[in-house]
């Protein structure tokens, strides 16, 4: 991912990198020994670290943007810059026990191919594979439809630097082609901390947000604003 675009850390509890950070503790729980290793493959500026401190964790980056990989550097244990959609080739100095791609796969024409040689060649069977996705189904962009709009921005579901557009079901597709078996599915909300600062918790509309995460989990085919797919790869 390049520092150009306006993606930031989302401390929200009900955010892609709190919901994925909470996992991860959940399996370092089970680890007989620290530190628990991640790939972080687009990690922008390190974002994980916030979340997943040393030295529990030992946490690798893959980051193609220059500026994010020096930023990225100073909170990862190990940064690589390279360009996931070339034949990604890393020398990890320790095989990975999960795997991350959080808000990547979404920018590479072929997802399925970029996600298969990545865990051929730098993956062992039984690690756990964490994806969060966009959800081109979204209640919003369905009504954008109906109203012949189609419209990119900045951020967000129809970012303009998105390739790759995802269902429940072809996100699951994903997983299928790639070999990694689902675990689980959850969702994320629409992130209205970023909209207003008034949604953060401990604020005054911060239980709107708390049903908001709940109605995206109730109905994730139409109110997820992502989807994030917990998986374990067994090729």
């Amino acid at each position: 991912m390049s520092q150009s675009l306006p993606y930031t850390l989302k401390p929200d509890r009900f955010s892609s990198h709190a919901q994925i950070a909470a996992r991860l503790w959940r399996e370092a729980k089970k680890n007989t020994s620290d530190p628990y290793v991640v790939l972080d493959v687009g990690c922008a500026n390190g974002f994980l670290r916030h979340f997943l401190p040393a030295p529990y964790f030992y946490l690798i980056g893959v980051e193609r943007d220059t500026e994010c990989v020096a930023q990225a550097r100073q909170n990862y244990d190990e940064v690589y810059q390279a360009d996931l959609t070339t034949e990604l080739i890393l020398s990890l100095s320790r095989k990975p026990q999960a795997v991350v791609l959080a808000d990547v796969l979404e920018h590479v024409a072929e997802p399925a191919s970029v996600l298969t040689h990545l865990l051929r060649s730098h993956v062992l069977p039984g690690t756990r594979v964490i994806i969060s996705l966009p959800n081109v189904a979204h209640l919003s962009v369905r009504i954008s439809l109906l109203l012949g709009r189609f419209d990119y921005s900045d951020r967000g579901i129809l970012d303009r630097t998105h390739l790759r557009f995802f269902t429940l079901r072809n996100a699951r597709y994903l997983c299928h082609e790639s070999n990694l078996t689902l675990q689980s599915t959850s969702a994320t909300p629409v992130p209205l901390p970023l909209v207003h600062s008034l949604f953060n918790e401990g604020q005054l509309l911060f239980p709107l947000h708390i049903l908001n995460a709940y109605l995206a989990t109730a109905w994730k085919t139409l109110l997820a604003y992502q989807f994030i797919l917990d998986s374990i790869y067994d090729p």
